[in-house]
């Protein structure tokens, strides 16, 4: 039997590296609201950690979209564990909910996947694929990103662990003073920042990969949207056809899927032994002087990704035009139209929505 555990505070619990670890009220709340989103992708006889309180609701995923997965009471029966991402803050989740030791990656086999989890993989796997496209430069020393962002005005800050776009800034937005100490202060809470030219970017997407412990192979492209600041801010839901057909509106098809098959290697080499279950690397199609190119990747995603679950509801309900997938928080978010179903149940605030494009 297979447990399932939706943690989307994964990656700041990286950040800290802590077993014990206290998310913003924000993380908490998409937690909560979250804790059945793995019935989406569970198969028949799994088990999912949510609060008992909810079982009314997931019953009644499970017989409107055809869903497996039931709340877990007993979880002495479960042989592999599947977290939204790895930590040890979600080893400990694991363990609260009665999981045997036994069966939990150890300390030293977290902290690898933490490392791999860095946002320096990207320079890693760019430089692999002996890329020509601009690489980031991790540095300890704020003035290292002042001296950049004099070079190429416009350049992006990034934390080495965040998630949804959250710790990542565009540099023009604060003048040298401002910039010197929020690097900083990054450096100090993380031991290092990432800063990188920015692109004109045109578009968003991902590659999606699993890694059955041994190798890494490709499974299917996503597309989203990001706000101005670069935080993530929903997913295409459309057959795959469609998404390439998208893609290769802007870009060679072919020249993408000779990267993705060398990404599909290079993932291999460096994830598989460590790490099993899915991942992203998320890449853009950006102007270069009015000719269209791939960034092949802006960053390794080693967990679950929204791109996944966007895929994995569009095999569900066998969706055939595109449809956007996006977190909402606001007043009456229950509402249901002809044109959008709620995904999961509205919890504190949030609901996850899936409408017609």
């Amino acid at each position: 039997m297979r447990l399932h555990l939706f943690n989307p505070e994964n990656d700041l619990a990286l950040a800290l590296g802590c077993r014990h670890y206290t998310p913003p009220p924000h993380a908490v709340a998409i937690h909560n609201a979250g804790a059945l989103l793995p019935m989406w992708w569970a198969e028949e006889g799994d088990r999912v950690i949510a609060p008992e309180i909810m079982q009314t609701e997931a019953s009644r995923l499970a017989r409107r979209f055809g869903l497996n997965g039931v709340i877990a009471g007993d979880v002495c029966g479960a042989t592999s564990l599947s977290p939204w991402g790895w930590s040890l803050d979600a080893k400990r989740q694991f363990l609260r909910a009665g999981v045997d030791g036994g069966i939990l990656p150890d300390d030293t086999s977290i902290e690898r996947i933490r490392q791999l989890s860095h946002r320096r993989m990207s320079v890693e796997i760019l430089t692999r694929l002996d890329s020509d496209n601009p690489i980031a430069i991790e540095t300890t020393d704020p003035n290292v990103v002042v001296e950049a962002e004099r070079n190429n005005p416009g350049c992006y800050v990034k934390s080495p662990w965040s998630s949804s776009g959250r710790g990542v800034f565009c540099a023009r937005s604060l003048d040298e003073n401002a910039l010197r100490r929020r690097a900083a202060g990054i450096i100090h809470r993380q031991g290092s920042v990432m800063v990188e030219r920015g692109l004109d970017k045109v578009a968003d997407f991902a590659a999606l990969f699993h890694s059955d412990g041994h190798r890494v192979c490709f499974r299917g492209l996503s597309l989203f949207s990001t706000e101005t600041r670069g935080m993530y801010s929903g997913n295409i839901v459309a057959p795959q056809s469609h998404i390439e057909s998208r893609l290769s509106e802007m870009i060679d098809p072919e020249i993408l899927m000779t990267l993705i098959n060398r990404e599909e290697e290079i993932l291999t080499e460096l994830t598989a032994s460590a790490y099993q279950g899915w991942m992203g690397i998320d890449m853009m199609v950006y102007n270069d002087g009015g000719r269209l190119r791939v960034m092949p990747c802006v960053e390794l995603n080693l967990r679950m990704t929204m791109g996944v679950v966007a895929m994995k509801v569009c095999e569900r309900l066998g969706v055939e035009t595109p449809h956007f997938l996006a977190w909402e928080h606001k007043e009456n978010n229950s509402l249901e139209s002809s044109e959008s179903l709620i995904m999961l149940p509205p919890t504190d605030g949030f609901t996850l929505r899936l409408t017609k494009i």
